[in-house]
């Protein structure tokens, strides 16, 4: 017991008690506790175990510690009372300390080294102000908190800009890369999408265009060859910033939360986030925009709880790995990079997630669906979330496999209209994805209702990805959209009738059905149906169909 800490206090069960651990079932008592008042408990088990720990109310950090050589492992912040806890087989100690109090670090101030110079568990506040071309990679357990009016901000102001012919110029810029990983295609007009770089003029981004001769009010050009860069309007008495730090924050740490920043201006390449959420990290309360790319990139078992994450270059969101938790959010105007939103751009994005939950969120006004899982996704829930407003659809589940899509609202989705007689900007869609459930949901002038696709994309790491069991009932769809094209539910098979098949198992039933004047409102075997013809393939045979 030579390497704990605490080692000479006495015990004080009448705060700390650890009675009624278990090992194998079996009662336990070798366990005892001691505390440092004000500062630290802790829980030492011969063997290993599970129990209770009562702890005095306030919030902990819990550590796991090796008695043998002292090795601790941060476990994550625990609030005062009940708490169980669990320890591995051997000889391990249970740390709950109080946190000290945080470390102020003001704007100017490197939080890099600070946080070199901390010990892992670490709470920092980041006073108010910008913190300007700052990128941190944390250590397991810190917590990085902001006062009000604190923002992280990855762009470096221009000053001393020259007139040159039509435009104004700002000599001397060294780029960060003037290539990004991972071409995207751009849409027209954006053709400088994949440049990392922004240029802000009294915080609005500019449109960045690949010559000289195409600039002209609310837009520039970086001459990458001669490091200079122009702009299209007058700059006298205004705010002119260029983002040029790739992120905010990155790292293997576990266990990092991220709490009431503003996080922005980040020139994170094509594929990259200005917030890489390691394992079990948290972000809640911030604000993220006008980052290049993505704000918030989700890793396994990580939260993302009420913040606002808007006007980012592609995605508001994207990420990939198992339990992740997206709640409370709002998720708007992402998309402003011009990345073509066929190949990926929108509110979201996650990939080979398993368990993800997105809850209670709103988002609206993405260039892009609003929220979208894609490739290998499974036990997906998509639960009491608010869609609007967004280009190419509302709900996208795509080439993935089980997944509960329940008691959301999707209003005006699929707002380019560019894809007639398709299932594309649908209120909520499914492609080539096996074993989804599309019930109670409440949907509202979409381009399209509810539809399935079956385009034979191939075999995914759980089957092949094809379009069977989905389940569509309890639904309200009201469908107004009178263009060609628009306002219809149903299925299309791209290579024949095997989606129409009693062993597909696609089916639609007890949906309710407000149609507006369109009477052909529906797809099913390469038809474009009226409610009759739909019923009479079986469909929503007790259904309501109302005008």
């Amino acid at each position: 017991m030579s390497a704990l800490p605490y080692q000479e206090m006495e015990p004080h069960n009448e705060v700390v008690n650890s009675a009624n651990v278990a090992l194998g079932g079996e009662a336990w008592r070798t366990t005892f506790a001691l505390a440092k008042p004000g500062e630290a408990y802790l829980i030492y088990t011969l063997g290993g175990g599970t129990g209770k720990a009562t702890l005095a109310p306030g919030r902990y950090t819990a550590t796991r510690v090796a008695p043998r050589d002292g090795t601790q492992t941060p476990l994550g912040v625990v609030d005062g009372g009940a708490v169980d806890f669990s320890l591995p087989q051997g000889d391990w100690g249970l740390i709950y300390r109080r946190p000290a109090q945080a470390e102020s670090i003001s704007p100017g101030e490197d939080i890099q080294a600070r946080v070199n110079a901390a010990p892992p568990g670490t709470t920092f506040l980041l006073k108010s102000g910008t913190h300007r071309m700052r990128s941190v990679v944390p250590r397991n357990g810190d917590t990085f908190t902001g006062e009000a009016g604190t923002v992280l901000s990855g762009a470096r102001l221009l000053a001393n800009l020259s007139r040159s012919g039509l435009c104004w110029v700002a000599k001397s810029q060294i780029p960060r890369d003037r290539n990004t990983a991972g071409e995207a295609p751009c849409r027209s007009g954006h053709a400088r999408c994949n440049h990392a770089e922004d240029l802000f003029l009294d915080d609005a981004p500019l449109l960045h265009m690949p010559t000289l001769a195409e600039v002209g009010p609310g837009k520039w050009h970086f001459d990458y060859d001669a490091g200079q860069v122009y702009l299209g309007d007058d700059p006298t008495g205004k705010k002119v910033e260029i983002s040029v730090t790739p992120k905010a924050f990155t790292g293997p740490a576990t266990n990092v939360t991220i709490r009431n920043l503003t996080i922005e201006k980040y020139a994170n390449p094509t594929q990259q986030a200005t917030v890489e959420l390691g394992t079990g990290w948290i972000i809640e309360d911030c604000e993220s925009r006008w980052n290049h790319f993505t704000g918030i990139a989700m890793g396994p078992r990580s939260i993302a709880r009420r913040n606002r994450v808007h006007h980012n270059g592609c995605f508001g969101f994207h990420g990939a790995g198992d339990h992740i938790l997206v709640a409370n959010n709002e998720i708007a105007h992402n998309g402003f990079a011009g990345y073509d939103p066929f190949w990926g751009a929108g509110g979201s994005k996650w990939v080979y997630t398993s368990h993800l939950i997105v809850r209670d969120n709103f988002s609206h006004h993405n260039r892009g669906p609003g929220l979208w899982t894609d490739i290998n996704n499974i036990h997906t829930l998509y639960e009491n979330n608010t869609v609007e407003d967004n280009e190419r659809g509302g709900i996208f589940h795509e080439i993935s496999y089980d997944a509960i899509i329940r008691t959301n609202t999707a209003r005006r989705n699929g707002t380019g209209k560019a894809f007639p007689h398709w299932t594309t900007g649908a209120g909520i869609e499914i492609v080539s994805s096996q074993n989804v459930e599309v019930c109670g949901n409440t949907l509202e002038d979409n381009w399209q209702g509810i539809t399935g696709l079956d385009d034979h994309r191939g075999t995914g790491n759980a089957g092949p990805w094809t379009l069977t069991n989905l389940n569509v009932h309890g639904n309200v769809v009201t469908s107004r959209i009178a263009d060609p094209g628009g306002g219809r539910t149903g299925i299309i098979d791209t290579k024949g009738t095997g989606a129409f098949t009693a062993s597909a198992n696609n089916r639609f039933r007890e949906n309710t059905y407000f149609r507006g004047t369109n009477r052909s409102n529906f797809l099913w075997m390469g038809k474009v149906l009226d409610a009759t013809d739909w019923q009479r393939f079986g469909q929503d045979a007790s259904g309501t169909f109302r005008r």
